[in-house]
């Protein structure tokens, strides 16, 4: 397998993971739960993929069993499944602090090439992260909003916008509970968002919250990690907007803006008619 598509396998299976939302099973206790996630937000580790591990460690150091420890890390593992939000936010919130930054500051080019010429109106960011893309659609006129799960990451949108002179509104929210509106949007971008594009009643909002001549603009890794090839399932983003006017799509190999390898790509452009 090459290793940059194996980077970039791993990179989708972090934000699949930290995105899932599953109950099954005993979960642990709400106050095991937050002594972790105390711990998580001072620890040095940022690698959600290391975490646990790491969080084993310092409980054999403070003392517990390897027993109770075994039976403390499946606990909160099974608990992150149906609270992995609270992990999300905190992991966003490393990586924005970063004084390297694992992904492309500038906005997303292909947000650029499409929006070019369009009439300015009102756009949604969906999980905005810093802010790039929403603060470039301010700045050429557009009535921006965004959100995300990270407020650190609002926190900088809110500062860089405040510097340049744009107004943005920087919602603090998840796919989940978000309220997408109804015939809201002239523009919805989801540039790396994690989103749930194979979720039915997801698309469903996107899709209604669009006004009529409304677009969606989406950048997203196309590679799958459970399959030795990284391929994705056969034009998958473009079957998500069924009901839709798909007015671009690519499927291609290059280099991917947040992580910077080499890396299979979707893009898709679909207008509401």
């Amino acid at each position: 397998m090459n290793r940059s598509f194996a980077r970039c396998a791993s990179l989708l299976f972090v934000a699949l993971l930290l995105a899932v939302s599953v109950v099954q099973g005993q979960t642990a206790g709400a106050p095991a739960w937050d002594d972790f996630l105390a711990w998580y937000k001072a620890a040095a580790i940022a690698d959600p993929g290391k975490v646990f591990a790491a969080y084993a460690e310092k409980l054999k150091h403070d003392g517990l069993g390897e027993a109770a420890v075994g039976e403390r890390i499946a606990l909160l593992r099974e608990t992150a499944r149906t609270r992995s939000r609270d992990l999300t936010g905190i992991h966003f919130d490393k990586i924005y602090a970063s004084p390297m930054v694992p992904f492309r500051t500038e906005p997303s080019a292909y947000l650029v090439r499409t929006v070019e010429g369009r009439t300015p109106g009102t756009a949604l960011d969906v999980a905005m992260g810093q802010g790039r893309n929403a603060i470039y659609l301010a700045s050429k006129g557009w009535t921006v909003t965004g959100y995300d799960l990270s407020g650190g990451g609002l926190a900088s949108a809110r500062a860089q916008a405040a510097r340049q002179g744009v107004a943005l509104n920087a919602v603090l929210a998840g796919h989940d509970d978000f309220d997408f509106g109804t015939a809201r949007w002239d523009l919805i971008v989801m540039a790396y968002a994690a989103a749930p594009m194979d979720d039915p009643a997801f698309l469903r909002r996107v899709r209604e919250s669009l006004k009529p001549g409304g677009i969606v603009v989406v950048e997203q890794f196309n590679a799958a990690p459970d399959k030795a090839s990284n391929n994705g399932p056969a034009n998958a983003l473009l079957k998500s907007f069924e009901g839709l006017r798909v007015i671009h799509y690519e499927d291609v190999v290059d280099r991917s803006e947040w992580g910077g390898m080499l890396c299979r790509i979707g893009r898709v452009t679909a207008e509401k008619e």
